[in-house]
């Protein structure tokens, strides 16, 4: 009798103990399964910032580029500018047309206002 006793408090002795780590496992599995997904969450976010951190760096090359584009066109326009002038310099000063053409006063309805902007109410600035 006493061998079925202690034959009977071992098997649920070690039912018990079978029982406890089944529930371990269980847990492990959950938090394991908890984790995988916030690791996968993780990834995708991640994946997703560097989709938008490759689609600003390839905006910001466009910018440049177009800076770069803008720039270098300025610089044409202002030569083009400059040789324009310098063309109409020597013609003033080489074609007698041209130079009698240049000193001819602008006629006062064509002047306009000036351009910095001074307003002198008092009457003393400019003559009629």
């Amino acid at each position: 009798m006493k061998a079925i006793a202690a034959a009977i408090i071992i098997a649920l002795v070690a039912a018990l103990l079978v029982g406890i780590q089944q529930y371990r496992v269980i847990a492990l599995r959950g938090e394991m399964q908890i984790e995988t997904k916030s690791k996968d969450d993780a990834i995708k976010a991640n994946t997703e910032s560097q989709a938008t951190i490759t689609t600003l760096r390839a905006e910001a090359q466009r910018n440049a580029d177009y800076q770069r584009d803008l720039t270098k066109r300025l610089q044409a326009s202002q030569a083009k500018a400059r040789k324009a002038e310098k063309n109409f310099e020597d013609l003033k000063r080489n074609s007698p047309a041209v130079r009698d053409w240049a000193a001819q006063p602008i006629p006062d309805g064509l002047r306009g206002k000036p351009a910095g902007g001074n307003k002198d109410n008092s009457g003393k600035g400019r003559a009629p």
